[in-house]
């Protein structure tokens, strides 16, 4: 709906025009009112069917009537006519959409010509003998006349299809770039109208002898060449007003007779002219257009070969990089001409700047024993046509030997003659190296199991033995504990049931330790978390080691402040200090003295044992806290012990968060210090008052 009331809007105003035309048109009209040889509403009608489509043929019958009803005030004679100009502006624009392109007839020479033909001769013969034929039959003109009105009815369509419609649609058609700026159409405008000057300034009785007319041709030429067909039309329709106006006027070249006579000559020369110049122009544009596709042709081929060959760059690029990452290089060779190539990877490989000259120089890069090897592979390989595969070493230009994993492949010609063969060298180098330090690492990862097994074994066995072991032992600790009570007859039995019984409680803790260090090394010793105060763990420790310390005459001295307290296991706790208190009384010298230190810093509690003894060995020192370690571990020994209470201690210091460190005192004696942290819920419980 839309779209129809803008057709109709638009057919308005081309009816519009083409009424005014019709009337300054028939202004010169001669010898009849209504034939004149300036008819410009026949190029306005033309050029509106070629562009709207032959529907629009109204607006060339309701411009042709109501301007010939205006002119000769006769409503049949002026349907006649408006009917033929109506018929022959059809038959122009239906030829020239069939023969020349319709509204493109303007872009090519030939397709001007041939509009020029059925438009602007064939077809204003219609009207022309319409417009006579009605004229005569309304005796609206003189018989002796019939064949001059013709002729001007004629001449005036022709020329104004020829003159009008061109320009009309070029006006609206998009025209190539002209080859002139706008300093050059400054100058051809100005030319122009020194020409037109020149050539309508003079009386037409002194230029009748000067033939300046012959003055527009190479204006025309310039137009056509350097601008545009539209500029050329547009030329051609100034020139032709100028030239009728001042020819009636009695000035220019074509003023020769009655003003009729001179308005058909200005006329037909006027549009013979514009419309050769318009064919040139067309050429000349079409040449142009070919020269601008040709132009973005030769950038868009420009464009493809550079993105392609820029493609083609990654592409390689990206290959050598492949090539690069997988350690895989490729090559080629002519068999024929012994040509190598090689790429840049296996020159790499190879250690070498370029393929090596020939096959025989490639050999030489062949570790000696594998050279004859691969030559033989690549023999066999041409002579069946055969692909092949096989491993092998490579000297490198540094000396370096790797090791390649080589594949080749022979193309044959069209005579199934070997032509050239083709193949990559992986190197496998750093792979093989891999796999013997994986077939390495799995045989010790096996290693490493057996011995877990092995040790599983071991601390199943220790508490298997242990568990067998304590049972007597309780029993027989038991028992001698009952007689050392009950047996007082003599002195000497006396001293035999406490022997046992040292040794029995010695025995046990052995065994005991045996059993703890078992759980400490699968993680299952037990904790029990409890307020505990350090003074009363070493007290409790001191009673169960009194009876070796008055055996060998030791004095065990303990020294507090406050009474520290720490969050742990008091069974635990208490077989550190144990451990610690034992070790020391065992190496103080004879009648010594053993120092207990208990101190409470901000943070931490610190236990320090002080014995007087020898000290620890400086080459000991470092191994005093591993399992079964002893400083003499000879069968002659003066102390026994199997060397686990120590590393029990630490086990049990470092559950509970802590350190225990292993020294010499500068006068002599070892000091092991135990360092516990404070934990912050006794912080919390004595800030609540607890």
């Amino acid at each position: 709906m839309r779209e129809r009331a803008r057709l109709t809007g638009i057919m308005a105003g081309v009816t519009m025009v083409y009424i005014v035309a019709g009337i300054v048109g028939l202004l010169f009209a001669a010898p009849n009112p209504a034939a004149t040889a300036l008819w410009p509403p026949a190029g306005i009608a033309v050029a509106a069917l070629l562009v709207l489509g032959l529907r629009a043929w109204p607006l060339a019958a309701v411009g042709a009537f109501l301007t010939n009803l205006i002119t000769i005030h006769h409503p049949a004679a002026s349907a006649v006519i408006a009917a033929g100009n109506t018929v022959e502006y059809l038959v122009a624009a239906a030829l020239t959409m069939r023969v020349a392109r319709g509204r493109l007839a303007f872009d090519r020479g030939a397709d001007v010509f041939r509009f020029t033909f059925v438009a602007a001769i064939v077809a204003p013969a219609i009207a022309a003998s319409a417009g006579t034929a009605a004229l005569r039959y309304w005796n609206l003109a003189p018989s002796g006349e019939t064949w001059k009105i013709w002729l001007t009815w004629w001449l005036g369509d022709a020329t104004g299809i020829a003159l009008y419609a061109p320009l009309c649609v070029l006006l609206i058609t998009p025209q190539p770039a002209p080859r002139a700026g706008r300093t050059e159409l400054a100058a051809l405008a100005a030319t122009v109208a020194l020409v037109l000057c020149i050539v309508f300034g003079l009386p037409a009785d002194v230029q009748r002898n000067l033939p300046l007319a012959v003055l527009f041709l190479p204006l025309m030429l310039w137009s056509a060449f350097r601008v545009d067909a539209r500029t050329t039309a547009a030329l051609s329709v100034v020139m032709s007003i100028v030239a009728v106006y001042r020819t009636l006027g009695e000035f220019g070249p074509f003023k020769l007779g009655p003003p009729d006579e001179s308005l058909l000559m200005v006329q037909s020369i006027v549009a013979i002219l514009s419309l050769l110049m318009l064919a040139v122009a067309a050429e000349a544009g079409f040449r142009r257009r070919v020269e601008a596709d040709m132009r973005l042709l030769n950038e868009s081929l420009e464009r493809r070969v550079e993105e392609r060959t820029a493609e083609l760059t990654r592409m390689r690029d990206r290959l050598v990089e492949a090539q690069a990452l997988a350690l895989i290089g490729s090559w080629e060779w002519d068999v024929r001409t012994n040509a190598l190539w090689w790429s840049e990877e296996l020159c790499r490989i190879f250690g070498v700047s370029a393929a090596p000259a020939g096959y025989e120089p490639y050999l030489k890069l062949i570790h000696p024993g594998d050279r004859e090897r691969t030559d033989a592979e690549v023999k066999q390989a041409i002579q069946t046509g055969q692909p092949y595969t096989l491993e092998h070493r490579i000297l490198r230009s540094d000396g370096e030997q790797r090791v390649l994993y080589a594949r080749g492949r022979v193309e044959l010609d069209a005579t199934g003659a070997p032509r050239r063969l083709v193949g990559t060298g992986h190197d496998i180098t750093e792979r093989l190296r891999a796999e013997e330090a994986r077939l390495q690492l799995i045989q010790e990862q096996a290693k490493l199991r057996e011995a877990e097994d092995a040790n599983r074994a071991k601390d199943a066995f220790l508490a298997t033995l242990s568990h067998e072991l304590r049972t007597p032992l309780n029993a027989a600790l038991g028992w001698t504990h009952i007689l050392r009570e009950s047996m007082r007859e003599s002195e000497r039995d006396d001293r035999a049931v406490q022997a046992i019984y040292r040794n029995l409680q010695l025995q046990s803790r052995i065994v005991s330790d045996i059993l703890d260090i078992s759980r400490i090394t699968k993680g299952e010793l037990p904790l029990e978390r409890d307020i505990v105060a350090m003074r009363t763990v070493f007290d409790a420790a001191v009673d169960m080691v009194r009876e070796a310390a008055v055996a060998r005459g030791v004095a065990i001295d303990i020294r507090s402040v406050g009474s520290p307290t720490v969050l742990g296991d008091n069974r635990r706790l208490q077989q550190v200090a144990w451990n610690l208190l034992s070790n020391a009384v065992k190496f103080a010298a004879e009648g010594g003295r053993v120092t207990v230190s208990i101190l409470e810093s901000a943070d931490s509690v610190e236990c320090s044992v002080e014995d007087d003894g020898p000290g620890i060995a400086p080459a000991f020192l470092p191994h005093v806290f591993e399992q079964f370690r002893q400083a003499d571990s000879s069968s002659t020994r003066e102390h026994g012990g199997l060397g686990l209470g120590l590393a029990i201690a630490q086990a049990i210091v470092a559950m509970h968060e802590g350190t225990i460190v292993a020294g010499n005192r500068a006068s002599g004696g070892a000091v092991l210090v135990v360092r516990l942290p404070k934990s912050r819920l006794l912080e919390g419980m004595a800030g609540a008052g607890m």
